[in-house]
């Protein structure tokens, strides 16, 4: 059975600094997840029409062009977890330690 919100949980969600927390967490999430995304179905896509091409290696080297694309990848997913935890060390652990003193008891 859902109960009605208290008016602390009421206070805390209307709190600006609150929403401003919220909203960039959510945005930034959605951002990295959409590139995440889009980076893996286009590899797949990549494999399923040029095949060959993928297989060919890279002038002067042995690596196959599809696995330095899969390292890329890996690396890019290195990139994006350092982008998301250096921006909650920094302006989502500020925004939450502001809403802390604002609305902590």
């Amino acid at each position: 059975m859902l109960q009605a919100p208290s008016s602390r949980t009421r206070e805390i969600l209307a709190d600006a600094t609150f929403k401003e927390l919220v909203s960039g967490r959510a945005r930034l999430r959605w951002i990295l997840s959409i590139l995440t995304l889009v980076m893996f179905f286009g590899f797949i896509g990549l494999v399923s029409v040029a095949k060959a091409a993928l297989g060919t290696n890279i002038a002067g080297s042995a690596l196959p062009l599809g696995f330095a694309l899969a390292l890329a990848m890996v690396a890019a997913l290195v990139v994006f977890t350092g982008i998301y935890v250096q921006r909650s060390n920094t302006r989502f652990d500020e925004l939450a330690r502001a809403v802390k003193r604002e609305l902590g008891r």
